[in-house]
């Protein structure tokens, strides 16, 4: 009876561990934060592929922010912006692309 418990308790660690660790691969990037008399008209989506590594944060930013600038574009008219961006590593691709799915609040500028 012992045994059981042992072996069963043992089980649980091991899968708590493994999707401890699943889930701290995943990367969460915040870029370009709004500020109080931003005008807010909506907000856009875009899902993409990237070469994903610690070293190129920077360049997911840049990336997620020129994707959901197109896309704000397609939708508003206008003088707008980008804000609030939030992007997260999606599934692999293959060994050196991964997907980043993007969102962020368009602006009106005036």
């Amino acid at each position: 009876m012992l045994y059981k418990y042992q072996m069963k308790k043992t089980v649980i660690i091991f899968f708590v561990m493994v999707i401890g660790l699943m889930v701290s691969c995943a990367s969460i990037g915040q870029f370009m934060p709004s500020l109080a008399t931003d005008a807010v008209i909506g907000n856009v989506q875009v899902v993409f592929v990237t070469r994903d590594s610690w070293f190129t944060r920077n360049a997911i930013n840049t990336q997620a922010y020129i994707k959901l600038l197109e896309e704000a574009g397609k939708k508003f008219p206008g003088n707008i912006d980008i804000r609030d961006i939030i992007w997260t590593t999606g599934r692999v691709v293959d060994w050196r692309n991964k997907e980043i799915a993007a969102t962020g609040k368009v602006i009106q500028i005036k």
